[in-house]
């Protein structure tokens, strides 16, 4: 169990990170290009760092890796966890942050007849305000339970107050659709290479 939360906790980690150019591989075989609300996404970065975990970017051609404003994200984790369990870790993970970030603010909701769960998510680090809709999925891929993570996330770089009364007001007036939007979703049948 205590492997599993270590991989869990990498996997619920926030997605502002460095990144470095390795060859892109489609590891989950979800393929070099993703259809989301009208929007075209490619496959533009992935990371398959240890034997149970496994994780894709998805840009539009307008975006950069290192200064994006839209990207999908799909991740998969070998695990015994579900669900429940893997999205209530993260929001575990929020409250904690929630403590010294004042930005972080967040809903869980539960896709209709399904085991699925979606947290919608605000969270900042320097200049950058982030805005995630994370839906967690569980899938069986050779025998092997998995947790498959499908996740919308937007960014604005910021310098003022206003900026950021932007960004909040931009989240609250659209962040019922982008929920409704992924939960309708179809999440790719993930198989790994």
């Amino acid at each position: 169990m205590k492997k599993n939360l270590i991989l869990i906790i990498g996997f619920c980690c926030f997605t502002m990170m460095s990144f470095t150019m390795n060859a892109i591989i489609d590891y989950l075989s979800t393929g070099s290009e993703l259809s989301f609300n009208n929007e075209k996404y490619d496959l533009a970065w992935s990371s398959h760092p240890n034997a149970t975990y496994f994780k894709q970017e998805y840009l539009r051609k307008s975006d950069k890796l290192e200064k994006y404003e839209k990207m999908i994200l799909v991740e998969a984790i070998k695990t015994t966890l579900n669900p429940e369990k893997a999205s209530q870790m993260k929001i575990n993970e929020l409250d904690n942050i929630k403590k010294v970030n004042p930005i972080v603010n967040f809903k869980q909701v539960q896709v209709s007849n399904q085991n699925d769960k979606i947290i919608s998510f605000t969270i900042s680090g320097g200049n950058i305000l982030e805005w995630n809709v994370y839906r967690y999925q569980q899938q069986q891929i050779e025998n092997e339970n998995m947790i498959i993570l499908y996740a919308y996330s937007y960014r604005n770089y910021v310098s003022t107050k206003e900026d950021v009364t932007k960004f909040m007001n931009y989240v609250k007036n659209n962040e019922n659709k982008m929920i409704e939007t992924i939960t309708k979703t179809n999440i790719p049948k993930v198989k790994i290479k």
